[in-house]
């Protein structure tokens, strides 16, 4: 477990300025509802598939995902931008942040969130994001949903696109039974993937029960479904 909650924002920027010559960077502005999120994110991300590729000691082939800024997370910072005062106070858990996009959005609304992500490279963009968006008590985790590492739990657990692979399924539901509150709500989203069905079967049957609304995002001049559920205990 590696925590970024007391880094100065000056080291953040060193760690940045390191990172920057192998990511090349763009800063874009998100708008969600009545809330403006100004993020760095990573410039043509394809180049990275590659470069950053692994192989696990097992074998299990790695693919840096979170240098993209995916849809799942615009539609899931939309979503909870409309909560309106729900959110302020709560103790948040957001898991495989990526950029910081939806983890910046419930800081804006009051709440209390800890970010997370299995990459250091993501949560130092997270954590830079975070306080160009004036989020500063903020914490930031390293952290692999296989090994939780907190003794704590969350009102309220965000996650977007996260269950694109079946091996996830059951570790993350695992987070879900551990970590969330008894009257807790999980926010998932995803962009109606193929599988995407199955893993909602194995909640069900692990004793949560869920909604599903979805809701249209803008990307690229492009307009796409993003599915959003809202998890709970059954």
């Amino acid at each position: 477990m590696v925590l970024l909650t007391h880094i100065e924002y000056s080291v953040i920027i060193k760690r940045m300025n390191n990172l920057l010559p192998d990511y090349p960077i763009r800063d874009i502005t998100i708008s969600v509802e009545n809330i403006e999120i100004q993020l760095t994110i990573i410039e043509e991300p394809d180049q990275f598939l590659d470069k950053l590729s692994r192989e696990d000691s097992d074998s299990s082939l790695y693919l840096p995902y979170w240098v993209y800024l995916w849809g799942s997370a615009i539609g899931l910072a939309q979503h909870i931008a409309r909560l309106d005062n729900s959110l302020s106070g709560k103790k948040v858990l957001d898991i495989g942040c990526g950029f910081g996009l939806t983890g910046i959005v419930a800081s804006q609304l009051g709440a209390n969130v800890v970010f997370t992500d299995f990459e250091h490279d993501a949560l130092l963009f997270a954590k830079y994001n975070a306080q160009q968006n004036g989020v500063e008590s903020a914490t930031f985790i390293q952290m692999d949903w296989n090994a939780t590492c907190f003794q704590s739990i969350f009102d309220v657990i965000l996650a977007s696109d996260v269950i694109y692979e079946e091996q996830n399924w059951k570790p993350i539901i695992e987070l879900l039974q551990k970590l969330l509150t008894k009257n807790g709500v999980a926010i998932f989203s995803e962009p109606n993937r193929n599988n995407a069905g199955g893993f909602f079967r194995s909640l069900r049957e692990n004793g949560f029960i869920f909604e599903k609304t979805t809701c249209n995002i803008l990307v690229d001049q492009k307009t796409t479904a993003i599915n959003i559920y809202t998890i709970k205990r059954e």
